[in-house]
């Protein structure tokens, strides 16, 4: 009985240190969906990007590790809640017999009986606070599922005949034709998350301007052989002297699309490929 309830105290100081490390993750996930809409236009100085850029990968090197985190301590609270219920019902079905025994030898078990309807009230609470941590992790994924959702608003969106796996390499192979490094990356097993560095080219000219554009993917299981691409364009014109110029809808669009045919363009290449070996 008492290493049981040391095992119990010993789960629950883990799972609260854990519990408070998920706490300052989920925050650093609420920043990533904001630094786009918060972050202003400074002049395309080198220095300044280069120190923007390290600060994202950062955040992305967080985002990746909470994602990880979540999905572990998921896992773990489920199991806590399945032992801790199994051994409730052990403990209920030992305390039956027990009383039982008593009845039919006469032996006085009161103190014994009392000492295991302690340990089942213990294990009753120790349930119940998992089945509370195991809720808040779901709220956290809905905040996460939101937070995507915030940032891919408005992105351009197509349907593939082609599996998830697939898909995601013909999008890595996108991306890199057209000069874009991954800053961070998430992916399940019907869900998977890109977003790029941004991408700066400078002005040419007074006449013609330069561009920085940062892309958000989010790439959808819909069944074994269908996948949709969502893209979503952060996408700027700077003057030679730095200074940020207005882009409408149609010019951010346009860009989304491009890359949905980038990514079409690879997975026609591949097909063709596997047809004429």
């Amino acid at each position: 009985m008492d290493n049981n309830q040391l095992r119990i105290t010993s789960h629950s100081q883990q799972r609260s240190l854990r519990i408070r490390q998920l706490s300052y993750f989920i925050l650093w996930i609420i920043l990533i969906g904001l630094v786009p809409i918060l972050q202003g236009c400074p002049q395309d100085k080198t220095p300044q990007l280069e120190e923007e850029n390290s600060e994202l990968k950062k955040l992305a090197a967080k985002l990746e590790s909470m994602i990880i985190t979540l999905q572990e301590g998921n896992r773990v609270l489920q199991e806590q809640i399945d032992r801790l219920n199994k051994e409730l019902r052990e403990k209920q079905q030992e305390q039956d017999q027990r009383l039982k025994s008593a009845q039919e030898t006469g032996k006085d078990l009161t103190t014994e009986r009392k000492a295991l309807a302690q340990q089942v009230a213990e294990l009753t609470k120790e349930n119940q606070k998992l089945q509370n941590d195991a809720q808040w992790l779901r709220r956290q994924r809905e905040l996460f599922r939101d937070s995507m959702t915030t940032l891919t608003h408005g992105a351009k969106a197509q349907t593939f005949s082609v599996g998830l796996s697939p898909m995601i390499e013909a999008t890595k192979q996108a991306l890199l034709r057209h000069g874009y490094s991954t800053l961070a990356k998430m992916a399940t097993d019907q869900k998977a998350v890109f977003v790029t560095e941004r991408k700066t080219s400078a002005s040419p000219s007074l006449e013609l301007p330069g561009f920085r554009n940062q892309y958000v993917l989010v790439l959808e299981g819909a069944g074994t052989q269908a996948t949709t691409l969502k893209i979503k364009a952060q996408y700027e014109k700077i003057s030679q002297d730095g200074k940020t110029l207005g882009v409408d809808d149609s010019e951010i669009a346009d860009i989304e699309l491009r890359m949905i045919r980038a990514v079409e363009d690879v997975l026609q290449e591949s097909t063709n490929s596997s047809s004429n070996p």
